[in-house]
């Protein structure tokens, strides 16, 4: 296994690799915006993302950024999963990948790491994929309109104007969206504002400006989809703080 810490400062970019290895990433401040030819992911502390050996992708950061990677060795027979993704990790996932993070250098402990590893393999296979990815069309066009709303969120044209920008009819555009992302146009839009937003909401900029550079005139319908999709207010993820957690909090100080 390899180890690598990383802190970068905002908007630092990486351009397209990949490597021979599965790689573990997990931050500790910040966000990291991690694309591959098929979609977008936004990782977020409290979260761990995977990419299987072999996955080319790139990634950037909207703001100064530190974590930790873990590359696990390309000859390991252990059966991690195929397909990449970002989970919601708990602190015994957290407490595994520490320890090989820290066990990794000493080759005297091979047999031990192994075991680690195992662990973490079944671990893996209970953590709950995070919707923090937005999958991207393949088609070029319809590519063309994804990048567009992916970079301003905000942007005011209807379907029909982007779908005009694009050289597709409406029936077309809105084919391509539900046939390559699973997803209606309109259902892919939603998602992606939010996704993108959770860059400005770790930029420190306010939920009412962040709410308006996301394409919403009302601060409470950006509060209301960021909770559908998330469970939790933009404040209580930010927090790292379920709804329930916040009722339990808030039960518990007015005991006191």
């Amino acid at each position: 296994m390899k180890t690598a810490i990383f802190e970068y400062e905002a908007l630092h970019a990486t351009a397209w690799h990949q490597h021979e290895s599965g790689q573990f990433y997990w931050l500790s401040r910040g966000i990291i915006i991690i694309e591959t030819a098929l979609a977008q992911w936004a990782v977020t502390p409290g979260s761990v993302g995977w990419f299987p050996a072999g996955l080319r992708h790139r990634a950037w950061v909207p703001t100064h950024v530190s974590g930790k990677s873990l590359y696990l060795n390309p000859l390991s027979r252990i059966p991690f999963p195929s397909q990449p993704a970002i989970y919601g990790m708990d602190a015994f996932f957290l407490a595994v990948l520490e320890r090989l993070f820290t066990n990794a250098p000493a080759p005297s402990t091979v047999e031990y790491q192994n075991t680690l590893l195992t662990v973490l393999r079944h671990e893996t296979e209970h953590l709950a994929e995070l919707p923090l990815q937005v999958i991207l069309p393949v088609d070029r066009r319809a590519r063309s309109v994804a990048n567009t709303l992916m970079k301003n969120p905000g942007c005011m044209l209807d379907q029909a104007r982007l779908a005009q920008q694009a050289g597709l009819s409406v029936r077309s555009l809105s084919r391509l969206f539900r046939q390559q992302t699973g997803l209606s146009f309109s259902q892919w839009r939603q998602q992606a504002k939010v996704v993108v937003s959770l860059q400005w909401l770790y930029a420190g900029i306010p939920v009412g400006e962040v709410a308006s550079l996301s394409g919403y005139s009302n601060v409470s319908a950006y509060i209301e989809v960021f909770r559908q999709r998330f469970g939790k207010t933009p404040g209580q993820f930010m927090n790292g703080k379920s709804p329930a957690e916040q009722a339990k909090i808030r039960k518990h100080n007015n005991e006191i």
